[in-house]
């Protein structure tokens, strides 16, 4: 086996990891949705839970999914802590580049 070939199987496979990987970080998305709503319906101000949420949904933004979540909450949040806000729109902006 060439080189080349061995190269483009190992490209070929993580290539497919990382569709597996998308779709199973997706399937998540629902739960999230759960508690992003909840937080924003019911107005919470807890700000170390809501920062623990965008903390966990900043993480999937690396992988290209969560992002109206997000921006949802941070929406809710820069209610409550402008400057803190900030920090989590910095770092959006930051990862999505």
């Amino acid at each position: 086996m060439s080189d080349s070939h061995s190269f483009d199987n190992m490209a070929e496979d993580l290539a497919k990891l990382i569709r597996q990987s998308h779709s199973s970080l997706e399937a998540y998305l629902p739960s999230f949705q759960k508690v992003v709503d909840s937080v924003i319906m019911q107005g919470s101000t807890d700000t170390k839970e809501i920062e623990h949420l965008l903390d966990s949904l900043s993480s999937l933004l690396y992988v290209g999914i969560g992002h109206q979540l997000y921006l949802r909450l941070l929406d809710h949040y820069k209610t409550i802590d402008s400057e803190g806000a900030g920090f989590y729109w910095d770092l959006y902006e930051e990862i999505t580049g």
